[in-house]
């Protein structure tokens, strides 16, 4: 439990340093704005390509706005999806105390292997901030111990956000690891997402 709590201050951490440190970013970039799903947000560039994400995943809606690819393969990517989650899946993120939030941490570390889970501002409220592991440490035997450990094929951050018209998930996907850039820029387009 104490390496994630540790874990945990990082990713915040590493969110307040990017935010207030790599202005480069602050000054480059690419505001996209969605017609159909009614928001804005900075890209680190203009995205190659605009896909809808309901080709992919029938049951869901939004934009993937790719960065790249290897043929019809996408390697790096971000999702914007309005409707992404009910008003009563997590409580009240502003108000949340600390041992509720590190239950519910924990909880979610556990549901959707995340590696890291935190609380982050943006738009001047709490939101997840969730961070998948890059190897995923396997018991086949289920006695405790690690048999295997595996490279996951991709690593995303995922974020969680209660907007004023409905709420979205925004998700950076690598199919490499993550580098500091990509995280940075992740931050920006956060901290600049707007609903129209």
């Amino acid at each position: 439990m104490m390496k994630r709590m540790i874990l945990s201050l990082m990713c915040v951490f590493t969110m307040f340093f990017a935010f207030s440190a790599n202005s480069a970013f602050a000054a480059d970039g690419y505001f996209y704005t969605s017609e159909r799903f009614g928001y804005t947000i900075k890209c680190p560039q203009e995205p190659i390509a605009v896909m809808d994400l309901s080709i992919f995943s029938p049951q869901e809606k939004g934009d993937i706005l790719v960065f790249e690819n290897d043929g019809y393969n996408l390697t790096k990517y971000w999702v914007v999806s309005p409707d992404a989650f009910a008003n009563d899946t997590f409580p009240d993120l502003d108000k949340i105390s600390k041992e509720d939030a590190e239950n519910l941490f924990a909880h979610l570390m556990v549901e959707r292997d995340y590696e890291t889970v935190s609380l982050v501002p943006v738009n001047g409220h709490n939101a997840i901030y969730a961070v998948t592991a890059k190897t995923i440490q396997i018991d086949n035997d289920k006695d405790g111990k690690i048999d295997q450990t595996i490279e996951a094929p991709q690593q995303s951050i995922e974020t969680y956000l209660k907007g004023q018209k409905t709420n979205y998930c925004i998700v950076l996907t690598s199919k490499k690891a993550l580098t500091q850039d990509d995280i940075n820029a992740y931050q920006y387009g956060l901290l600049s997402f707007r609903e129209n």
